[in-house]
């Protein structure tokens, strides 16, 4: 006769637990979440976060592409492509990575005294519509 073996309550736990936590983090920063604020906006993705002030943003613009970095922490699966990078050539440190689809183009904020900020969204005609809005945003507020 076979004996059974029989699992420990305990290990089924931390192996759901486990399952969880991993599940839990990915839909967390599967995608770039955005929260308008007056004076500008926060754009958060899991762990990682940016808070922009529209006075601050020195200039804007789309680029096709990011350029290559060195990871400093963060993550890449598929095309998605989250957290701090370095510049190796120019030696930029703390230039934050918000990429939903690397394929689709991105927006590149250049704020005045720190790292510049790539992001764009899963939707690229939503990345376009932001970019417009932000666009807007900043020539009502320019002095004349």
């Amino acid at each position: 006769m076979m004996a059974v073996k029989k699992r420990h309550w305990f290990w089924n736990l931390v192996i759901g637990l486990t399952i969880l936590v991993c599940l839990s983090a990915y839909v967390l920063h599967a995608r770039n979440w955005i929260k308008q604020e007056e004076e500008g906006f926060l754009l958060f993705s899991g762990f990682y976060f940016s808070r922009i002030h529209y006075d601050e943003i020195e200039t804007i613009s789309m680029v096709p592409r990011i350029p290559e970095m060195e990871r400093k922490s963060g993550f890449s699966v598929w095309g998605i492509e989250k957290g701090v990078f370095r510049d190796t050539l120019e030696g930029v440190e703390g230039i934050r990575v918000y990429v939903d689809e690397l394929k689709y183009p991105k927006i590149l904020l250049q704020m005045r005294g720190s790292a510049p900020i790539y992001f764009n969204f899963r939707d690229s005609l939503e990345t376009h519509s932001f970019y417009d809005s932000l666009l807007e945003k900043l020539e009502g507020s320019t002095p004349e």
